[in-house]
């Protein structure tokens, strides 16, 4: 899981090996241990963990550590996790997973000149934020997951003759996915209801799409799966769909009653071809991580992009440029050639955005009473919505 390509970058002359030795770098990594999104915590946290541990096992005159503090999924919250991991003397920060986490981490991370970047974060506004050049993510903002969904709907939803509702989060995630999504289906929506993910009444939301042919949450875990027990309550028989804030296994267990659950279609980012993402999954067997978790390959790419960026500073430091820093490292990875990562080949343009290798149509099922969630189709901006087995 791009040991080899680190290997090579802490090794060099004897001094520079002499230099490195034993000395520790601390990778810091926000998961949202609490919150709306917290089943999916576990994953994000092992997923971080094996990058470590190959890190330690492939590069044995260097100790990397993981220092892990709660997001809450939460700007408040998130940015007292990063000051703390700041404090702690992190080199830099994987995530947050949550896009509002992140943005209120960026803001004091910039402020200690510590780079981010971000496993899960989706949201639009993650590109204009005010980062001062700091922070990064390894998924694709939402401006591209607006459109797949949309050709989702189109090809795989109902006669949607009386049009599609929505019902999104209105926080930085929820209300930029929905309005792109929105734009992208034309503006013709049966209904557009936004909602607190704290505090929110899945009866009053339920209600607000009875008469919508198709149902799609931008929701997280916990409100989701609330809204979707709610639709079933009320006997609602259309069409649901989701987007990557319910594309997890995970999802399954918020469920009291997986019944409702049968048949939701969820997009979520895709590692396309890449190179690394075959030995992640074997490594990740290996430490019993479990199928269908979302966003573990990008947390391992987050947490292994900041430690080789690491490693490449203490050497180019080492040589004599000591001005050279960790966002030079990170940004040097892909200058020349994308980054082959376990989530796909990175590249990072001026916003520290990356183009990614479209999303995955994935659909939770029934299955002899189990429930299961299988991906049976591929959208690329290139070619559009294919089905797997085709």
């Amino acid at each position: 899981m791009g040991t080899t390509a680190l290997a090579g970058c802490l090794g060099g002359d004897d001094e520079t090996e002499t230099e490195t030795e034993n000395d520790t770098i601390k990778i810091g990594l926000l998961s949202p241990s609490t919150g709306p999104i917290a089943v999916y915590a576990a994953g994000f946290e092992d997923a971080a963990a094996v990058a470590i541990a190959d890190l330690n096992t492939a590069n044995p005159d260097s100790v990397f550590e993981l220092v892990v503090a709660d997001s809450g999924c939460d700007g408040t919250v998130a940015a007292t996790a990063a000051q703390t991991l700041i404090d702690s003397g992190v080199i830099g920060i994987a995530g947050a997973a949550c896009s509002g986490a992140t943005l209120g981490a960026i803001a004091v991370a910039k402020e200690a000149g510590v780079p981010m970047v971000s496993y899960a974060s989706t949201s639009p506004a993650v590109t204009l934020a005010d980062d001062g050049g700091l922070l990064f993510r390894v998924v694709p903002s939402d401006a591209q997951q607006s459109v797949a969904l949309a050709q989702v709907l189109m090809v795989m939803g109902a006669t949607m003759s009386d049009g599609v509702g929505v019902l999104y989060m209105t926080n930085d995630y929820g209300s930029g996915l929905a309005d792109n999504f929105e734009a992208a289906m034309g503006g013709d929506l049966c209904a557009k209801t936004g909602y607190d993910p704290v505090d929110f009444d899945a009866s009053t939301l339920a209600t607000a799409v009875a008469d919508c042919d198709s149902v799609v949450l931008m929701s997280y875990a916990t409100d989701g799966a609330a809204i979707v027990e709610e639709l079933a309550t009320q006997g609602y028989t259309g069409s649901m769909f989701g987007a990557d804030g319910i594309a997890d296994a995970g999802f399954i267990a918020e469920f009291s009653d997986t019944a409702a659950l049968n048949g939701l279609v969820a997009t979520k980012p895709n590692a396309g071809d890449a190179p690394m993402a075959a030995l992640f999954d074997a490594l990740w067997a290996m430490n019993g991580g479990p199928e269908g978790a979302i966003y573990t390959h990008e947390a391992a790419d987050a947490t292994m992009i900041l430690a080789m960026a690491a490693a490449t500073t203490m050497m180019m430091q080492a040589e004599g440029q000591t001005d050279f820093t960790i966002v030079d490292g990170i940004e040097m990875m892909t200058a020349y050639e994308p980054f082959e990562g376990a989530s796909g080949m990175h590249v990072f343009d001026a916003n520290g955005d990356v183009g990614g290798s479209g999303y995955e149509v994935c659909s939770f099922d029934d299955e002899a009473g189990v429930t299961v969630f299988p991906c049976s189709a591929t959208w690329t901006q290139e070619d559009g919505l294919a089905d797997n087995a085709a």
